[in-house]
């Protein structure tokens, strides 16, 4: 079975969007740009092998990657 990370930044945004952040809100809490969350979301996509954002909150949570909550 292929074990998948995700990067600090990914879990956080799907945390981010788990909780209906936007991408622009999410870009202004991280510090970041909303094409740098875009591409993010996207990689975490890849990542959990999900066809979709969505997908990919059901997946990392069902495998507890979501479990601390941002501050």
């Amino acid at each position: 079975m292929k074990t998948t990370m995700l990067s600090p930044l990914e879990k956080m945004c799907l945390r981010w969007v788990s909780m209906g952040k936007t991408h622009a809100e999410i870009a202004l809490l991280e510090g970041k740009s909303v094409t740098e969350i875009e591409l993010c979301l996207e990689r975490a996509v890849v990542v959990l092998d999900a066809k979709s954002v969505e997908e990919a909150i059901v997946k990392a949570s069902g495998r507890s990657r979501l479990s601390s909550q941002p501050t």
